[in-house]
């Protein structure tokens, strides 16, 4: 039985923009019931679709990884055995319009960097994609760490979705137009002070203000050692 082989993040990003020049592939998504065939020309679903088409290029490649037992949890796929490290999430948008997907709910993100705060060294692979007349085809990838998709925003120190003064997601900057009035952030401290900030600016943080930031510095030196 052939032994599926260890890659990084930074290999799979290169493995499918240079070997499998994903950016010159074009397909199209269909559904089959009863012998009856219908092709999909919708964007709702694209997301969950490329993450499943992910998984089965990494079966066809014979490349290790692991999914959560929650296909809902994070992250959405593990590239060794650790339950700490290797963390890699597929994000995907409209090529045509900006960046609208959510990078994580904000209260599960600052609860989990209490006890995982490895997760902020987690790669975030992103396609922008084109859905024409049911032809689909990717018009650009990357890979990120989160602090270099995150920005402040004009009222908060990071950009958030935020209702009736209610936080509900952390959200992407467009971190490659060179038009930015904010750009992403240099680093994680950087990004973690930004979040400590908000932390003061809405009561549904209360729970967070005292001592999150050095609670998940320290733990973060303990796990990794090494400063954030």
């Amino acid at each position: 039985m052939t032994q599926n082989k260890k890659v990084t993040a930074i290999e799979i990003y290169d493995l499918l923009l240079n070997e499998f020049k994903i950016k010159q592939q074009i397909g199209s998504i269909e559904i089959t019931l009863g012998g009856i065939s219908a092709k999909y020309n919708g964007k709702d679903a694209i997301g969950d679709l490329l993450q499943e088409w992910l998984k089965e290029w990494l079966l066809q490649k014979n490349l290790y990884f692991r999914t959560p037992a929650n296909t809902q949890a994070f992250p959405d796929f593990l590239l060794s055995e650790s339950n700490t490290s290797d963390f890699l999430e597929l994000k995907t948008f409209n090529a045509d319009a900006s960046p609208a997907f959510d990078i994580a709910n904000f209260d599960s993100y600052c609860t989990s960097l209490l006890t995982i705060p490895e997760r902020i060294d987690a790669d975030y692979l992103i396609l922008s994609y084109r859905m024409i007349d049911s032809s689909l085809s990717i018009d650009n990838i990357w890979l990120k760490k989160v602090w270099e998709l995150t920005s402040p925003s004009g009222q908060d120190p990071i950009k958030l979705q935020v209702k009736r003064n209610q936080i509900y997601n952390l959200r992407p900057c467009t971190w490659y137009s060179s038009r930015l009035q904010y750009q992403p952030f240099e680093n994680k401290k950087d990004f973690l002070e930004a979040i400590a900030q908000t932390h003061d600016l809405y009561p549904q943080c209360d729970q967070y203000k005292k001592d999150w930031l050095s609670t998940v510095s320290a733990k973060y030196l303990k796990n990794a050692g090494a400063n954030i």
